[in-house]
């Protein structure tokens, strides 16, 4: 027994200590139980950092003899990835997993109050760390020896030796593991009912959400850089499973604002913090368990048994819970008009979640259908474009019509002032687009892209001039800081709108061309001139590469030389691989494929993405606005608030 599967082993039984104390805490009101479970959460913590420092010794010393060593990392694969190796697979990637979790928990023992919904939260996040320290010292151990000792390692699959998805795993699940205590704060205040859970949970929900876009993100680039096949989302299972719980938390970052400030929404609130948890559960199953075909899963596993008790046990527990407490949740009816900021935020709710159950159903439609007719269909990207692409469109009008309206209600006159520009905008875009003859559907996509820009434009004038009557003199920045929860959320919405505009722009303009070319001879695709100028072959210890040198013109002018490649590599199975490159001139990619070549011609493939660096923009400043709105006050209040005199928002 190594000295890292002890440390999961000890690590599991401190994590069972912590669950006994907490519970008889809580239960008897004893202080003691309550600080001896604290105690041993800290030893849970420290022998799980333990276990993930000796992992990582294993694969920096090239330790084959753990079979997890051996079969994602090799002698001459770079110390950068041997670190990253770490969550190449199933097991490791749980540790991980398992690891930020315990992040969160300490995190949360040295920002939160210690009091009873803080012993409550303690104990439903300590119970799913309990369940994934159990896979990892049954099912799932990462620290398995093989009882002898190999030459060499199997090694890392060669789609996972990039910087993008040395980043991709730990963004995720730093959004993964965060929803674990958004859904304890969610449960253990309809257990206390206690209103208070609401104001503690918004900064967990806002930096679990953060990390899922991020995690999202970086698997999209990866797919559009590694992939090669030109594509960023392709609606493959693994890629939907971290798309759900960022739906439903996007849901419930807007829907806790209404409790916060109206006490409505008590029951969807706590629903979508427990449906964002389920989602997260299952796409870890999902990815872990090989149930469904996918590029990004890791195979077949024995994880499915615990993860279906999971499954089904947590909405069990909860369902109960929301029972015993139905005469707490009961919310106040504030709706009082459709023209309000409130209506908005149900409707924008309804069709985040919408969204969602459709991009489930799509998901587990082919176990399904495997159950019932004894085969997988697979539901491809034909039925969510269908279907999603009107939400995405009504989603957007909405992200306008929220800013535009005011709480309450909006009526008359008002109504006509707060909608004359952003209907104008709207016209404005539609008709340009159509005398430019743009397909009708990206021009209804500008247009309403306008639309919602111009309702946010038009607030921050707004906010200008009646900052200025309320708060005299104060500079923007330093009112900006005051408001920084309303103007991260406006910061998001731009960032949304950046990343619609994007996505509607490479679905509808993108083009591209297969190209055979002989050594010295050009090609046109757009505006761009393409010369072949021939193969260029190098090898090392891991693998053998070709690549095609293609010269790029536009105008007469020289760009650059791009250089896709194709990479065999020596370890494992010997894997061929492709390696896409790109000119970038923003917004727009010119994205070569190198598909092949003979003596003296080579066959690309060749497309142009318009508007696909819009995307990456656009997440950046999703990113940037979540991380404004977390701002804490006491960060700022020197600056913003003393130097006024003491003035206070």
């Amino acid at each position: 027994m190594n000295a890292g599967y002890v440390s999961i082993l000890l690590a599991l039984a401190a994590s069972l200590a912590s669950l006994w104390g907490l519970y008889s805490g809580v239960r008897n009101r004893d202080a003691a139980m309550l600080r001896f479970g604290e105690r041993a959460i800290y030893a849970t913590i420290l022998f799980v950092t333990l276990a993930s420092a000796i992992l990582t010794y294993y694969f920096l010393t090239d330790s084959f003899w753990v079979e997890y060593v051996a079969s994602y990392s090799s002698r001459n694969l770079p110390d950068f990835y041997k670190l990253t190796a770490f969550w190449a697979g199933s097991d490791g990637s749980l540790l991980l997993w398992t690891l930020i979790l315990a992040g969160y928990i300490y995190a949360y023992l040295k920002l939160e109050r210690k009091d009873l919904l803080s012993a409550y939260t303690l104990l439903a996040a300590m119970s799913v760390m309990t369940f994934f320290l159990f896979l990892l010292s049954t099912v799932s151990n990462p620290f398995e020896e093989l009882g002898f000792v190999p030459a060499d390692g199997i090694g890392l699959n060669p789609l996972l030796q990039t910087p993008e998805m040395v980043v991709h795993p730990p963004t995720l699940f730093l959004g993964y593991a965060g929803s674990a205590i958004v859904f304890a704060l969610a449960i253990s205040g309809v257990l206390l009912a206690d209103d208070r859970w609401v104001f503690r949970a918004r900064k967990w929900i806002v930096f679990t959400w953060i990390w899922l876009t991020q995690g999202i993100f970086w698997g999209a680039i990866w797919a559009y850089r590694v992939l090669g096949w030109g594509g960023y989302w392709a609606w493959d299972p693994v890629e939907n499973s971290s798309l759900l719980p960022w739906l439903t938390l996007s849901a419930l970052m807007h829907s806790v604002m209404i409790q916060e400030a109206r006490r409505g929404m008590k029951l969807w609130n706590i629903l979508l913090a427990f449906i964002t948890f389920e989602f997260v559960i299952l796409g870890t199953f999902i990815t872990r368990s090989g149930v469904i075909s996918s590029v990004h899963a890791f195979g077949q596993s024995n994880l499915t048994l615990p993860f279906m008790a999971m499954l089904v046990g947590v909405p069990a527990l909860t369902l109960w819970i929301i029972y015993e407490r139905r005469g707490y949740i009961k919310s106040e009816d504030v709706i009082e008009s459709v023209a309000s900021k409130e209506a908005t935020f149900l409707f924008n709710n309804l069709i985040l979640v919408t969204s969602a159950l459709t991009v489930f159903w799509g998901t587990i439609f082919p176990l399904i259908s495997e159950g019932v007719a004894g085969y997988k269909v697979t539901i491809g990207p034909p039925f969510y474009n269908q279907v999603i692409t009107p939400l995405d469109l009504l989603l957007v009008v909405l992200l306008g019509f929220c800013i535009a309206f005011p709480w309450r209600r909006a009526r008359g006159e008002d109504l006509v002032r707060r909608l004359r520009f952003p209907a104008a905008a709207f016209a404005i875009g539609l008709i340009t687009s159509l005398a430019l003859q743009l397909r009708v559907e990206m021009a209804v996509s500008l247009s309403i892209f306008l639309f919602s820009l111009t309702t946010h434009i038009q607030q921050y004038v707004w906010d200008t001039s009646r900052f200025r009557e309320e708060y005299g003199n104060l500079s923007s920045i330093k009112v900006i800081l005051r408001r920084r929860r309303r103007y991260g959320g406006y910061t998001a919405h731009l960032g949304l709108l950046i990343v619609f505009i994007g996505v509607a722009g490479g679905v509808y303009t993108q083009t591209f061309e297969n190209v055979h070319m002989s050594v010295g001879e050009q090609k046109t695709f757009g505006d761009y001139t393409l010369v072949y100028r021939g193969l260029q072959f190098e090898e090392s210890d891991l693998k053998v590469v070709w690549y095609a040198n293609v010269e790029i013109w536009k105008g007469g002018e020289f760009l650059g030389v791009l250089r896709p490649a194709i990479e065999k590599y020596k370890t494992g199975s010997g894997e061929e691989i492709r390696r896409v490159d790109i000119y970038t001139e923003f917004p727009e990619d010119l994205y070569l494929i190198f598909n092949g070549a003979s003596e003296n011609s080579a066959l690309f493939e060749v497309k142009i993405e318009p508007t696909v660096n819009l995307i990456w923009l656009g997440c950046w400043i999703l990113t940037a606005g979540g991380l404004f709105a977390l701002i804490p006050r006491r960060l700022v209040s020197d600056f913003v608030f003393k130097a006024e005199g003491g003035v206070r928002a």
